[in-house]
């Protein structure tokens, strides 16, 4: 039996619907519902079943990835880009997301063809940020295009390794009566650039843009019909951009690639240890050195907190770059078992250069901070802290303790902080570094 239908979809919320309603009755939206497909659904028959096969006789070849030659995007990608993969990198205006994928086309040589499209910019205009870049391989195609069609005429006609679209929320299907960047354009091109990558083995790199609250503009569905979701950020220092993971079918997901912003471009910065701290040898109270491991490296953060007296008849608590549940549990903690009243107390708690930790070992670093500036005693700069807090104020073991210890003696430390589960996971000894070990947050004590 065939028959056609048509789907609606709400512009503001994704929610579909089989016919058309005034009132989206997922968002309250009025008016919103618009035609997004019209299919014809066939009976299936036998001759129209795809091809199954057993996974143990699928023949996989080591060429399907390859290194982008830029080791901090090769990290972050667990090793390199996979032929016929789909990468979408989100990014706030003006913060490089255009030069990152103009960078990646230096890939292009005699067998490698790289094709780059983009619906925000002229073909002079990309000419001459690739001059600025320095980026003018041979094999390198430019488009300046946001139709659809055209645009998967030109893959097919030219059959890139690499396509390049920046941006996804500029390509419209004129197959849809909506504008570009609506949920259903989005849907609908990302969809089939993705499907084309796939059918004819290409990695296909969608530049989008993000929302005010820091998430892929579009659908939820965008991200999950790519393999791999990158965030580009900017940390507080002007010329610093962060390249994080959100998702990854092909690698780990807590890696980062850390980049500096110059006239000639991105570069990586391939030592970022020391990058996050102050240089200053002067210490200040509420000023403390702590150890975060992100992926496969440890990097040293500088944290910082102050507390003062409360601008209300209570206090308040303010934190930038860690958790604010795990800070508010860690000023209970503290409470609780090291003796000193907070609850009538304004508390900052920040980490400097605009970074961002996810990792429990930071609690005792953010502990100390919090006493050294309720003490008003400085911490010398030269001691680094580590270790995750539990509820009952024990300090807990943390991973890849070699590794942290070993970056925290390369840079010049004197001593060093860590949980006593931990000291005997330390392989050697470090010319001119103090391990000093404590099982309870009572132990800092001996600092103040």
């Amino acid at each position: 039996m065939i028959y056609n239908y048509h789907m609606y979809q709400c512009n503001n919320c994704g929610q579909t619907s089989p016919q058309e309603v005034g009132k989206c009755f997922n968002c309250d939206e009025w008016n919103s519902f618009e035609i997004v497909k019209e299919n014809t659904k066939n009976g299936t028959s036998k001759n129209s079943l795809p091809e199954v096969e057993q996974l143990n006789k699928i023949q996989v070849d080591k060429s399907e990835r390859f290194s982008t030659q830029i080791s901090e995007i090769d990290r972050v990608l667990g090793g390199g880009m996979i032929l016929g993969s789909s990468i979408l990198i989100g990014g706030e205006p003006g913060i490089g997301k255009s030069t990152l994928a103009l960078q990646l086309s230096h890939l292009a040589k005699e067998d490698f063809k790289v094709l780059y499209i983009s619906g925000e910019e002229s073909l002079k205009q990309i000419k001459m940020r690739a001059d600025r870049l320095k980026v003018n391989p041979d094999e390198l195609f430019v488009l300046s295009d946001n139709n659809l069609d055209s645009i998967e005429n030109q893959v097919r006609s030219i059959r890139p390794k690499l396509l390049i679209v920046d941006s996804i929320h500029t390509i419209e299907s004129k197959n849809l009566e909506s504008f570009p960047g609506s949920i259903s354009q989005l849907k609908i091109c990302a969809q089939d650039l993705s499907s084309l990558s796939k059918e004819l083995n290409f990695t296909l790199i969608l530049v989008a843009h993000i929302t005010k609250e820091g998430t892929i503009a579009g659908p939820k569905l965008l991200e999950h019909l790519v393999d791999t979701v990158l965030y580009f950020e900017k940390v507080d220092s002007d010329d610093l951009r962060i390249l994080r993971t959100s998702k990854n079918r092909f690698g780990a997901t807590d890696e980062i690639g850390i980049f500096k912003m110059k006239d000639t471009g991105l570069d990586e910065v391939r030592d970022p240890a020391g990058l996050f701290i102050t240089k200053d040898q002067k210490s200040y109270s509420g000023s403390i050195i702590s150890s975060s491991h992100e992926g496969t490296r440890p990097i040293l953060l500088e944290i910082q907190s102050l507390v003062s007296k409360p601008t209300q008849s209570f206090g308040k608590r303010y934190v930038n770059g860690i958790d604010f549940n795990r800070a508010v549990m860690l000023v209970a903690i503290l409470e609780k078992h090291y003796n000193i009243r907070l609850s009538d107390k304004d508390i900052f708690i920040s980490l400097t250069n605009g970074m961002k930790a996810k990792d429990t070992s930071v609690d005792l670093g953010v502990i100390a901070s919090i006493i050294s500036s309720f003490e008003n005693i400085a911490i010398p700069s030269t001691i680094a802290f580590m270790g995750e807090v539990g509820l009952s104020g024990e300090i807990k073991k943390i991973a890849n303790i070699d590794k942290r210890v070993s970056e925290i003696s390369r840079l010049g430390f004197d001593s060093c902080v860590i949980p006593s589960d931990s000291e005997k996971n330390i392989s050697k000894k470090f010319k001119g570094l103090k391990i000093i070990s404590i099982r309870n947050i009572k132990e800092l004590k001996s600092f103040f």
